[in-house]
């Protein structure tokens, strides 16, 4: 039997996306996520007693790799190799390997691989053998199917273990289609287990032979909601256990609250606050979706909508945080149903949304914009999901600018 933790797409020093401001303390807990859960992998780790980890990829948010990313990623390693814990780590996109020149050195303990598929072996106690394949990215782009490139199982090993930063085809994802491969090329390499990376959304594409997406292990805005973390895993001739465990010391949330029944100020916040109540204790950056009825007066409406009313729901407690990170405030109509201004111009509403959802449209309004930014010459194609979520800002904005029925 063997014993590893499956981990991904760390993202070490990454800035947190879509966040109002923040305490002191707050802003300094969140910036250090990232790092904490990757100390968190490493305790469970130990306490696990496994033979080795796995990162299949972005274990850095950028190439250039943070100096305190780096420091901090070496001593996590180093704390593995004094509980004789091996290391098998592959680069992805957006931590390719480039210059070496300019990178801390990692303990011995660690396998970097290389940008061409390559095989570990690993010779256990009991005299079974481990083959471990994998590559690192040597470039953002890889658009080359590695796959073709990876062993079949030989006939010697034990265990086969495959990492792959890459893209099954068919996903319904905005993440970039990067080494793509099928699940059927992976089942005929006849592997025991496949810890990919890539993909920040926890799943499991095959449970004979385990395909697994471990998902990132911290999240870093609103569409990376929910519990982050790593596998643990267990192989034997018998059978396998793969277990998720939770590592993000915080998580984004998403609560809706239904204050239509309430008709004054103080009423609807008691309400939110009862639900906010009912919330795990830990630290939380939360979506506030608040309905209310559409004979509120409109000067509750405007205060619900100002940033004191939304500080005032914050919980800070002394092991604790949650905080609200936008409200959206939603009017019913009598039929339960949320009011807003498509129903007053229907056809102009839906052409004006469906005309800057297409790519030439909103290429043209943004092109000046996005390539203002000092990294515009990485950024690729906008996707039709970016584009819509671009566009919902907007039409959330307009109408709250218009002093209408929903706003952020």
């Amino acid at each position: 039997m063997i014993r590893f933790i499956h981990a991904a797409d760390l993202h070490l020093d990454s800035p947190y996306i879509g966040l109002k401001e923040l305490s002191v303390q707050i802003a300094d807990q969140v910036k250090e996520s990232t790092f904490q859960s990757l100390e968190n992998i490493v305790e469970q780790a130990i306490s696990h007693q496994v033979m080795f980890v796995l990162f299949s990829g972005d274990i850095y948010d950028l190439e250039d790799r943070s100096i305190k990313a780096q420091i901090r990623f070496r001593q996590q390693m180093e704390r593995l190799r004094k509980h004789s814990i091996s290391v098998y780590l592959i680069h992805g996109n957006h931590d390719f390997i480039a210059s070496k020149s300019d990178h801390l050195s990692l303990p011995s303990n660690v396998k970097v691989f290389s940008p061409a598929v390559e095989t570990e072996y690993i010779e256990t106690d009991k005299g079974e053998t481990i083959a471990v394949s994998g590559f690192s990215y040597d470039k953002r782009w890889i658009d080359k199917r590695m796959i073709s490139e990876y062993p079949v199982r030989g006939k010697q090993v034990d265990y086969h273990i495959g990492m792959l930063h890459g893209y099954e085809e068919g996903q319904n994802s905005d993440h970039g289609r990067y080494a793509p491969f099928s699940l059927n090329e992976l089942i005929s390499k006849d592997y025991d287990y496949w810890a990919l990376g890539h993909i920040h959304k926890r799943q499991m594409l095959s449970s004979e032979p385990p395909v697994y997406y471990s998902g990132n292990t911290q999240g870093r805005h609103k569409n990376e909601a929910g519990e982050k973390g790593c596998l643990l895993v267990e192989l034997s001739q018998s059978g396998k256990q793969i277990q998720f465990i939770s590592t993000a010391p915080v998580i984004w949330d998403r609560l809706t609250v239904d204050a239509s029944m309430e008709g004054s100020l103080n009423s609807i916040y008691e309400h939110i606050k009862k639900e906010m109540a009912s919330l795990p204790e830990r630290n939380i950056l939360l979506n506030l979706v608040v309905s209310v009825s559409p004979d509120l007066k409109n000067q509750i409406l405007k205060k619900i909508k100002q940033a004191e009313f939304t500080e005032a729901l914050h919980i800070y407690a002394d092991s604790y945080f949650v905080h609200i990170t936008s409200v959206k405030i939603k009017i019913k109509s009598s039929e339960g149903e949320s009011v807003s201004l498509a129903e007053l111009f229907p056809e102009e509403w839906d052409k004006s949304i469906s005309h800057f959802l297409l790519s030439d449209p909103f290429y043209n309004e943004t092109s000046e914009l996005l390539s203002a930014h000092p990294f515009s010459k990485e950024l690729k194609e906008p996707s039709e999901r970016y584009r819509k979520e671009i566009v919902d800002s907007a039409v959330t904005l307009l109408k709250q600018d218009l002093g209408s029925i929903e706003g952020d």
